[in-house]
């Protein structure tokens, strides 16, 4: 007998030794009967074969998922079958009537676990016909409702019995596989989490190398032009030398106070002055000088909007005073679309070497980040007039 699953292999069966106890248990209650019985009505030869389809009975139900599983795709049902015809025959020419019947009952259970309602009704009411038949062959058609009544019990409490514990023993599996899938998603979550953590720390210290070179950066660079021009004019003109090296102090001292906006506080949102006047302070620092044009009316756009393009704007004017040898600069700002901003910074400088990267450095890699973070585009090149154009437009609803 199998109390098992159909969709588990054969050798797995959690039930297959709780199943094999339970037939083996009710095949030797059954031939008890032949030690207790006082008088068995019967032949030879009935007591032989009795006990020889007894053995074969209980050799191909306890070993059942062996012998299944050798027999290939359909061996469960082939077995099933085979014991059905063997069990008919046994309580037909058995001597013993009566309590023996019940040996066919582990076919009702077995026929309930492995196969669909339909098969294990319908093999339950052959069964159940087979046992109460055999009263009438043998007593006349006056004993069939006796036994009927006797064995419907039997049958009812072993189907009962039956369903109950295959749903126990489902219900067991469906929460074993839950519990399995419920640790996997757990594994997956930690995972993830982890992988967040990763992605959250790469994203803070990119964000955190941007502000560090376009704020410091391009302070830095501004501070090296004032001074390189005080040394140039120590010894003509002090006086103008002077005048270089206190600008260079004034921009020291904007430079830390943006690092303490950028590293303090890293917000987007850290107090700042209006755009337009943000960027035309940044115009009026160091060489070449740079003319402000400002198109449309200016408005107030969120916080990480007018940071994003007044870093662009110190991006540009960087690499025009590191790189382009330029002698003038137009940084232009406009605002006459209304759903967008945008900002183009050129100079009258040598251009970008043919040589050059087409992506530029980490400066111009960071700016493309920052601005494609808030949906806007970043273009830049040579222009036909000469010099280089780095050009932004950033999507700013009012804020």
């Amino acid at each position: 007998m199998s109390l098992a699953f159909p969709d588990r292999p054969p050798a797995q069966h959690r039930t297959e030794y709780y199943g094999a106890f339970a037939f083996g248990s009710v095949i030797l209650t059954c031939f008890l009967s032949f030690v207790v019985a006082r008088r068995i009505s019967g032949e030879d030869w009935q007591v032989a074969a009795t006990f020889t389809l007894g053995g074969l009975y209980a050799v191909l139900g306890i070993l059942g998922d062996s012998i299944s599983a050798r027999l290939g795709r359909h061996g469960r049902t082939i077995n099933f079958a085979v014991l059905c015809v063997i069990v008919t025959v046994m309580i037909f020419v058995s001597p013993v009537r009566g309590f023996f019947g019940i040996i066919v009952l582990p076919l009702v259970s077995q026929a309930i676990f492995d196969f669909n309602w339909k098969v294990a009704l319908a093999a339950g009411g052959g069964l159940f016909a087979a046992s109460v038949s055999v009263f009438g062959y043998y007593f006349g058609p006056r004993a069939i409702p006796e036994a009927a009544m006797s064995y419907t019990a039997a049958f009812a409490f072993t189907a009962a019995f039956t369903i109950i514990t295959k749903q126990a023993l489902n219900a067991r599996e469906r929460a074993e596989k839950l519990r399995h899938e419920l640790e996997g998603a757990n594994a997956k979550l930690r995972a993830y989490a982890a992988q967040a953590e990763e992605l959250a720390t790469t994203r803070e210290r990119n964000r955190l190398a941007r502000e560090i070179h376009d704020g410091v950066g391009h302070y830095l660079t501004v501070v090296k032009t004032q001074l390189d021009a005080a040394a140039a004019l120590f010894a003509t003109d002090p006086a103008l030398a002077r005048t270089n090296i206190d600008k260079a102090a004034r921009l020291t001292a904007e430079a830390l106070d943006d690092v303490r906006r950028s590293v303090g506080t890293l917000r987007t949102d850290a107090p700042r002055p209006p755009l337009p006047t943000a960027i035309q302070r940044l115009a009026a620092q160091g060489e070449p000088p740079a003319t402000v044009t400002i198109q449309g009316e200016p408005r107030t756009l969120e916080p990480a909007a007018e940071h994003a393009l007044f870093r662009a704007a110190q991006e540009g004017l960087t690499n025009i005073r590191k790189h382009a040898r330029a002698t003038h600069a137009l940084l232009a700002l406009d605002f006459r679309a209304p759903a967008c901003v945008r900002l183009e910074v050129s100079d009258n400088g040598r251009g970008r070497p043919d040589d050059a990267p087409e992506s530029g450095g980490f400066g111009l890699t960071g700016l493309r980040e920052r601005i494609a973070l808030l949906g806007g585009t970043v273009e830049c090149g040579n222009r036909l007039e000469g010099g280089f154009a780095l050009r932004v437009e950033l999507p700013t609803p009012p804020a």
